[in-house]
């Protein structure tokens, strides 16, 4: 008993050909090429879906390995740029720092300049003063303005006998101290004590100013006497 391949009905013993669909397998072609290159071109379409994966992978990573490339290109220009401009301000910063101590500098200089022209062209200091250095300094002016209390005149012929801006004012106190006793002497016998206390307070004051301020002015009405 046979039975036909294509539609499946029965052949008669006898016969080759289908009496139902007339197939007959006598007449067909031989089929092992064609099933040797059916087998081929189904393994090349079963591998193919493979090998295309594997390069669109291959493609993928080649990019984003080329991403990632210019990304950290793109991050060391910045960095580099970044790094540039803070050394720019960093040696703006030190130039502008050396530009402010130069000037600190020189504006020292110049008023040390000045001060010296002032302390050369003030009025008194003589030579003698000049050569000897001893013009007027900080130390002399507190002598020459302790010279207008009491007996303190005497300072400077003591401690600084060769200092002429502090001998001036010692001269001034001692003017001072001898108007003291003669107001007193007069004032006990007329009164009016309380005007000649104004009259010593303010001088002294006028006195103690001049001599702290590096002036050598005489006292008023006082400050006179007995210069030839």
């Amino acid at each position: 008993m046979a039975y036909c391949i294509k539609c499946g009905a029965y052949i008669p013993d006898g016969q080759t050909v289908c009496l139902a669909c007339g197939y007959d397998p006598a007449a067909e072609p031989p089929k092992t090429e064609y099933s040797s290159g059916r087998r081929r071109s189904s393994a090349a379409q079963q591998y193919r879906p493979k090998e295309t994966s594997a390069e669109a992978l291959r493609q993928q990573l080649d990019e984003q390995r080329k991403r990632s490339q210019e990304q950290n290109r793109q991050w060391a220009e910045q960095e580099k740029q970044h790094r540039e401009e803070q050394a720019a301000r960093e040696a703006a910063r030190r130039e502008q720092q050396e530009r402010d101590r130069q000037w600190a500098k020189e504006e020292y200089e110049r008023r040390q300049a000045e001060q010296r022209a002032r302390a050369y062209s003030a009025p008194g200091t003589d030579d003698t003063t000049r050569n000897s250095g001893s013009a007027a300094g900080e130390g002399n002016k507190a002598l020459a303005a302790l010279s207008y209390l009491s007996v303190l005149f005497a300072l400077p012929y003591v401690f600084t006998p060769n200092d002429e801006y502090a001998k001036f004012h010692a001269k001034q106190g001692l003017k001072l101290f001898l108007f003291g006793i003669v107001a007193d002497v007069i004032t006990s016998f007329v009164g009016f004590g309380w005007i000649v206390t104004l009259a010593r307070l303010y001088l002294i004051y006028k006195g103690m100013t001049n001599a702290l301020n590096g002036k050598k002015e005489p006292l008023p009405y006082i400050g006179t006497i007995g210069d030839s």
